[in-house]
């Protein structure tokens, strides 16, 4: 009877336990499909394309040195993209002040010359001042001033020699000789060491990895201009799909505008939120430094006019690279590693045609960075009517961005529909959606622009040409998918073997097909 008890007992209490998870389960089920529509309430449509538009930007932050131009991401096609474009435009001996970003971020030199730095936590400074690495024209502190130091150590080795005659004064004077050695040290004497510093001129590609700081600085005479998109769909932006800015140095006067809701304020860099007292602590410093440390009283914007000689250290231009310290296996890999590619060097074309023009494609392959920040860029010149051949991104979103010149462009979505047919010109981007066929064709003696694509390896399917969708199907599909004869159907096939360049001009009037060489 107690057994029977017992076993009645256990399965009401399994009942109970049953039901709970049940109805928790239930719960929970609703909550995430009342998640799910709060979220498609947020982006309503976010990708249904219906028409694509040649953006321009909506902000201008004017700053000292220069402006930053940020693209709306709100705008349908860049939100379905996941991503955000801006523009620097640095003038000369424009000092862009140090920030980072919450996501990955790939850059590309429009125009101009200048440096990079980029600092990453944990890593060693692995550029020190030596005379080899001197920059051209004058020392690495302004002018005149490595002669002083010389000529002050100089007099205090006969100021110590003349003490050394006169005999020593006892401990108490050693002591204060070494205090005064530390200190000067720590001023006129100190010899500077930081992080790499690189040239960095038009065609170079540059990654960047979330959280990861960095600075620019325009040492040539034209103005540097450096477009960039921002993954705000990757895995690595933990927030929401904003582009967010954290300067280390500097103020912005109009606030981030792009950020929906936020109040219209001034940002600060981040040392401003903290207590003064707090960073005089934390950096040793007296609490006048610190304050200003927070830019209280600075209103050049987050790009700044270097006065003077800007005396960092820096390679030659070509030559040796510094030899960079530690074995222990993070210098090797996440301090030093590669994060420039140059898209300007013909050389390096993945096509090329001497009356057509070139292109070339950046990937994992060539820069592994790519594959931690899962982007990729292809950079295209043609001259006038050439043809890019009609093609779609398999894997990933383009964002295509013409850095001279003008070209017609025709965008097709998956209804057939032309959402896209116009003139793309200098300084005007257009988002291109994964699938979407393109056709571009140049209309002015030359056409240069750059893709970044959502994708570490973006695959390219084409639609006409020697690898072609079209080319690899048999004849028989194409007389009966088309409702053409079987002469038309090897014309279609075989008439364009070019892969990827070819004449806008290019009609074929005879029967076989042309022969052209690639």
């Amino acid at each position: 009877m107690a057994r029977v008890s017992a076993l009645l007992s256990f399965s009401l209490t399994l009942l109970v336990f049953l039901h709970g998870y049940a109805a928790q389960h239930s719960q929970q089920g609703q909550q995430g499909q009342q998640g799910q529509q709060a979220q498609q309430a947020q982006f309503p449509n976010e990708c249904q394309l219906d028409q694509l538009n040649a953006l321009e930007p909506t902000h201008v932050l004017k700053s000292e040195g220069g402006r930053i131009e940020v693209w709306d991401h709100h705008a349908p096609q860049l939100r379905c993209s996941g991503v955000s474009f801006v523009r620097y435009v640095i003038e000369n001996k424009g000092l862009y002040l140090p920030s980072y970003l919450n996501t990955a971020k790939l850059s590309f030199v429009a125009s101009g010359r200048g440096l990079m730095g980029r600092v990453i936590p944990g890593c060693a400074e692995t550029f020190q001042d030596s005379s080899v690495f001197q920059p051209r024209g004058g020392s690495q502190f302004g002018e005149g001033q490595e002669e002083q130091e010389e000529q002050g150590q100089q007099g205090q080795g006969h100021q110590g020699r003349g003490q050394h005659g006169q005999g020593q004064q006892g401990r108490g004077q050693q002591g204060q000789g070494q205090q005064e050695q530390e200190q000067r040290q720590q001023g006129q004497g100190f010899r500077d060491m930081h992080q790499k510093v690189e040239h960095i001129r038009k065609g170079d590609t540059i990654a960047t990895l979330p959280g990861v700081a960095e600075w620019f600085y325009n040492e040539g005479q034209q103005p540097l201009v450096i477009v960039a998109v921002m993954d705000l769909a990757s895995h690595q932006n933990q927030l929401d799909r904003n582009p967010r800015p954290f300067y280390l140095a500097g103020n912005n006067q109009e606030g981030q505008k792009w950020i929906e809701g936020r109040e219209q304020q001034p940002q600060n860099n981040i040392l401003s939120g903290f207590a003064p007292e707090v960073i005089a602590q934390a950096f040793k410093i007296n609490l006048k430094t610190a304050q200003q440390l927070q830019n209280q009283q600075d209103n050049r914007g987050n790009i700044v006019r270097v006065q003077g000689q800007f005396g960092v250290i820096r390679p030659p231009l070509r030559g040796q690279r510094p030899q960079e310290e530690g074995t222990n296996g993070l210098e090797e890999t996440v301090c030093s590693q590669r994060v420039t590619e140059n898209l300007d060097d013909p050389s390096r074309a993945d096509v090329y045609k001497p009356h057509l023009g070139y292109i070339s494609t950046l990937n994992s392959f060539d820069l592994p960075i790519l594959q931690q920040i899962r982007l990729s860029a292809l950079r295209g010149s043609i001259r006038q009517n050439a043809m890019v051949l009609p093609q779609w991104n398999a894997n990933a979103n383009a964002i295509l961005y013409v850095t001279n010149g003008e070209a017609q462009v025709q965008v097709v979505n998956d209804n057939g529909d032309r959402v896209f047919d116009g003139q793309v010109s200098q300084g005007q981007l257009i988002a291109i959606p994964q699938g979407f066929p393109v056709v571009k064709t140049a209309i002015n003696n030359q056409f240069e622009w750059i893709e970044f694509k959502t994708n570490a390896n973006a695959q390219i399917n084409s639609l006409a040409g020697r690898t072609s969708v079209l080319r690899g199907l048999p004849l028989e599909v194409i007389t009966n998918g088309f409702q053409v004869s079987l002469e038309e159907a090897r014309k279609i096939k075989f008439n364009t073997l070019e892969t990827t360049l070819t004449h806008s001009s290019g009609l074929s009037s005879h029967g076989g097909p042309r022969m052209v060489v690639e």
